[in-house]
């Protein structure tokens, strides 16, 4: 297709066989220009179809060729930038977990046992005393918690000695939790 004014004005007015013929003529030469800029065919495809799908759902606002050229060409550098960023991100993500790879599932496993330790304690403790210690766990302050429930601060104070005695208990065995709750608890 010879894309011209013409053509662009019609593809304005929904021609999808116009569109069809630009679409034809046009994917080749701007898949080849996208695969410089990221590198990949597969992406540069993708990116291309996304570009020209982007562009029909506009195409109103464009009467004249130089224009839609235009968009397509900026529209198409936006998002080959944003992937190449998207993929230094998730490559420096992976190159981290990698690299670091023992520690980071150990760290990941010891964190979600951590927290089944501590839901499965909380579970016995009466439900306003176990409110105030989520509360607490989840950061909020003696004041906040009392203002939160509605009740005084020193019922607040009280009702946390009593879960930590319970817990202390409970978890007697998880030193390390006992710890990270005496952190949290008793701010």
């Amino acid at each position: 297709m010879y894309a011209s004014d013409k053509k662009i004005k019609l593809i304005a007015k929904g021609s999808i066989e116009t569109f069809r013929e630009l679409y034809d003529s046009l994917f080749p030469s701007l898949v080849s220009f996208t695969v410089q800029l990221v590198k990949d065919t597969d992406e540069a495809s993708d990116i291309v179809q996304e570009t020209l799908l982007v562009y029909w759902n506009k195409r109103n606002e464009f009467k004249k060729l130089d224009g839609v050229k235009a968009f397509i060409y900026a529209v198409i550098k936006n998002s080959g930038l944003n992937y190449l960023r998207s993929k230094k991100v998730h490559s420096k993500h992976l190159m981290f977990i990698e690299n670091n790879e023992t520690y980071y599932f150990k760290d990941k496993i010891i964190e979600e046992e951590t927290i089944s330790i501590i839901k499965n304690a909380l579970k016995d403790l009466p439900p306003r005393t176990k409110n105030i210690i989520e509360l607490s766990m989840n950061g909020a302050t003696n004041v906040t918690i009392a203002e939160t429930l509605d009740i005084s601060i020193n019922t607040v104070k009280t009702l946390k000695l009593r879960a930590y005695r319970i817990l202390r208990e409970k978890l007697k065995n998880h030193v390390y939790i006992l710890l990270l709750l005496s952190v949290l608890l008793l701010k």
